[in-house]
């Protein structure tokens, strides 16, 4: 009998629950380090690059030069839990369905232990599956993206007061589709997550499990660290600068001049900074997204193996 069929909460159940756990979790601990991010990602098309402690300076003090570090450092904070947590609990619940899915046109015989299921997939089939997850959740969440950028790329004395105010004021000025600005590079960028899922199902399920487990156990802290870890640095710098262009895309200051469009913006920031701009932030990316991962995959793993 599948052990699962003794569980409280069904596999898809648990995807999502620990989904959402682990994406609010993660937000909370990370926030400071994503708005050091975006801000870095936003000065790509500056004609004078500032350095990573000019920029954490910048951002940590308000419009009148006080410092007011707690408070700017989770400017945002709402949106992105709201954002991050809805996020991560359907990506995980649509590729728990579409895995699902691609592993019933195969031609394995299906059984009704999920875990066996997904030992018999090929990294391929995890590309796949973790791919269509992606696309869907990136049109669907979008409209928030947009909001945190919004949000978190002005100071707290300036820009939007609230998600209610950011929401109205980008309806009323902008119209509905500015809610789904920057989806080209976002459904692009559905890649850096596909990969990352395929390199993390396939090192976890092929190689840190022996051929005779018939159940998924739960995995010690080195071995989620390392395969985090690997798996997010080959994915994050892998399609790095369609993020970059996703959060400038986004941001208020390119709507009414000459790189709202996506052309123009990349001709503009080779112009200024040449190919090191699309990978302005990257280190502070992968300070912030290794640690964070390692949080939301150490917290999703541990709540998909309560029963």
């Amino acid at each position: 009998m599948d052990a699962t069929s003794n569980s409280v909460l069904s596999p898809l159940q648990k995807e999502i629950i620990s989904g959402l756990t682990a994406g609010t979790i993660t937000t909370i601990v990370t926030h400071p380090l994503d708005l050091i991010k975006l801000r870095l990602q936003l000065a790509a098309i500056d004609l004078k690059p500032s350095s990573y402690y000019n920029q954490v300076q910048r951002i940590i003090k308000d419009g009148s030069g006080t410092q007011q570090l707690l408070k700017e450092a989770y400017r945002g904070l709402g949106i992105n839990i709201i954002g991050n947590a809805v996020a991560w609990g359907l990506y995980f619940g649509l590729y728990r369905c579409s895995k699902d899915v691609v592993y019933s046109l195969s031609s394995e015989p299906a059984l009704q232990n999920k875990f066996m299921n997904d030992r018999k997939m090929t990294s391929s089939m995890y590309l796949v599956s973790a791919g269509a997850s992606g696309l869907a959740t990136a049109l669907l969440t979008n409209p928030m993206w947009v909001i945190k950028t919004r949000i978190m790329s002005t100071k707290s004395s300036q820009g939007y007061t609230s998600i209610l105010n950011a929401i109205t004021r980008i309806y009323t000025e902008e119209g509905l589709k500015t809610f789904w600005r920057g989806l080209v590079p976002s459904l692009f960028g559905v890649t850096q997550g596909a990969l990352y899922f395929a390199i993390y199902d396939t090192l976890k399920l092929k190689y840190l499990h022996d051929r005779n487990d018939i159940q998924e156990r739960r995995l010690n802290a080195v071995e989620t660290i390392g395969i985090i870890s690997l798996s997010k640095m080959i994915s994050v710098s892998s399609v790095y600068p369609l993020q970059l262009l996703k959060t400038n895309l986004q941001t208020f200051r390119t709507e009414h001049n000459e790189n709202s469009k996506m052309n123009s913006l990349i001709r503009s920031i080779w112009h200024t900074n040449g190919i090191a701009g699309f990978y302005k932030g990257l280190f502070a990316n992968l300070v912030r997204a290794i640690p964070s991962t390692c949080i939301t995959f150490g917290v999703y793993e541990h709540f998909k193996h309560i029963s």
